[in-house]
């Protein structure tokens, strides 16, 4: 494998570094609800559509209709603070991935930057971390609510490299699903894969894509051994 300057790892939150235990389906029916009430017809919605998914069935119902640029945000700014209420509810009863302080000590010994990525609201990742005494090993926390395209989309991970200073190339993603490999992708930044269970209802055809594969059962050997290539 060819080695890269490495700076920095990027790392997903949600099932990488904690299980976050998130009622799914309560959120994803508190966003349909708003998004009825507005109306986008039911049958289009589904509690198995990621909120992003119905979202993007919503915006064209709404765009149909007229609906103003000001306000669609308001109606998904109302959907994000449902949606938040469950995240930290959640983020209060978070546990930790077995064993993944130990790759995080690793890395921290190895001198490199550490941020987190992810889709959940930042306020929420910090109180989950916190939770697991995990917030002093990352320099960055940046959630969905941080940017205006969160991942897959190039910008969450072109944001992060701005604020560490650090060019796509320079950092290593490590996370369990789809949307983590092709954040990566989309920036030209190598990537770790973790399969876990989750992993599974992502799409596999991009997750294969990633760098590096391993099991979660893997970690934390196979891990640290899989970050030491990029080294």
């Amino acid at each position: 494998m060819e080695k890269s300057s490495l700076k920095a790892i990027i790392w997903d939150l949600d099932g990488t570094i904690v299980d976050f235990k998130i009622d799914y389906v309560k959120a994803r029916t508190a966003a349909i609800k708003i998004l009825e009430n507005y109306g986008t017809p039911k049958e289009l919605l589904s509690v198995k559509k990621s909120i992003t998914e119905n979202v993007e069935v919503a915006k064209k119902i709404f765009n149909s209709k007229g609906f103003t640029s000001k306000k669609i945000k308001r109606i998904l700014k109302k959907i994000n603070s449902k949606v938040s209420k469950v995240e930290f509810e959640a983020a209060k009863i978070a546990t930790m991935v077995d064993d993944i302080d130990q790759v995080l000590e690793f890395i921290k010994s190895k001198n490199l930057i550490q941020a987190i990525y992810t889709y959940n609201n930042r306020k929420s990742a910090k109180l989950s971390l916190r939770k697991v005494n995990l917030l002093n090993y990352f320099d960055l926390i940046v959630g969905r609510d941080n940017v205006n395209n969160p991942k897959p989309h190039p910008d969450h991970l072109l944001f992060i490299c701005s604020k560490l200073g650090v060019n796509p190339t320079e950092i290593l993603v490590i996370g369990d699903t789809s949307k983590d490999v092709e954040g990566a992708l989309n920036v030209g930044a190598k990537s770790i894969a973790i399969q876990t269970e989750i992993s599974k209802l992502t799409d596999l055809n991009v997750f294969k894509k990633a760098t590096i594969s391993i099991s979660e059962k893997e970690i934390p050997i196979k891990l640290i051994e899989s970050i030491e290539k990029f080294l």
